[in-house]
């Protein structure tokens, strides 16, 4: 019975941590697995020391400067880079999103 309930426990734990990767953008069945073969410690530990997912932000890196911006941004406001420009078709007209 007390290994059923450390098994219990041990879950419970690894689905919380999941939930926390999650809040981070991170891959929270990933972390889920993570924690449940090693522990609920180092899954929680890995996560809270480790950077959030950049891209699952809504944020992508600049061609020129590569500073972190919103991904609806037309001009970076770091290096004044125009998104407008190669985001054109080879036809050399821009798409209907960004007119």
């Amino acid at each position: 019975m007390d290994a059923f309930l450390v098994f219990v426990v041990w879950l419970l734990l690894s689905c919380l941590v999941a939930a926390y990767a999650n809040r981070r953008f991170r891959s929270g069945i990933g972390f889920f697995f993570l924690s449940l073969f090693l522990t609920p410690i180092v899954g929680f530990i890995w996560i809270a020391v480790g950077r959030a997912n950049p891209e699952r932000q809504g944020l992508r890196k600049c061609p020129v400067c590569a500073e972190l911006i919103k991904s609806e941004a037309l001009k970076c406001r770091f290096c004044q880079h125009d998104f407008t420009i190669t985001a054109r078709n080879p036809h050399g007209t821009t798409s209907a999103l960004h007119r």
